[in-house]
């Protein structure tokens, strides 16, 4: 393979010659692999950024201060990724224990309760008359109220009226069966 003839390459060369050990000294002296950040990896995204400089300006020196400050950007972003990024794969759907939303600060008996009151909302639900079960369901769901009369085939005031009464009667099946008091 033939020598690369670009003064960009040759400057990036003729630098990282001055002050390769320094940047590897550098990019070791952070300690990455306890955040479970491979050295090498942060040493070659430190060359690409000064590959960069160096392209964008092709008359700046770049001296030690200049390197370091660029190590030391290139360990803090490694360390920002390192901290967003899953410490272990999330576990697939079906999965035994797989709660798609975990609340650390619930208990076993707030976790129960919860899924009794699921239980009773979807058991006074399906009380409800067909003709308001379905808007309530979409409300729930999130749905806009355009939305549900474009699904129900009728006009957004009579979809409105429906999810109004629908969750009154809903709100008072739920007062009956001690599920709760609710704000109107």
């Amino acid at each position: 393979m033939g020598r690369i003839n670009d003064p960009n390459h040759e400057r990036l060369e003729r630098l990282l010659a001055d002050y390769g050990a320094k940047l590897r000294a550098l990019v070791s002296a952070h300690g990455l692999a306890r955040h479970g950040i491979d050295a090498d990896d942060v040493e070659q995204e430190v060359r690409i950024r000064l590959w960069r400089a160096i392209e964008r300006d092709r008359s700046a020196a770049f001296h030690a201060s200049y390197i370091q400050r660029v190590v030391a950007s290139t360990v803090i972003d490694a360390l920002r990724r390192a901290q967003v990024r899953a410490a272990e794969p999330l576990p697939e759907d079906g999965e035994e224990g797989f709660d798609p939303f975990p609340d650390q600060n619930r208990g076993p008996e707030d976790r129960a309760s919860g899924h009794q009151h699921v239980e009773q909302l979807k058991a006074c639900l399906a009380a409800l008359p067909e003709r308001r079960r379905q808007p309530i369901s979409l409300h729930l769901q999130g749905f806009a109220l355009q939305e549900i009369a474009d699904l129900m085939g009728t006009s957004a005031e009579a979809a409105r009226k429906l999810v109004s009464r629908g969750m009154d009667e809903l709100k008072q099946r739920l007062r009956d069966i001690g599920a709760g008091e609710f704000d109107d």
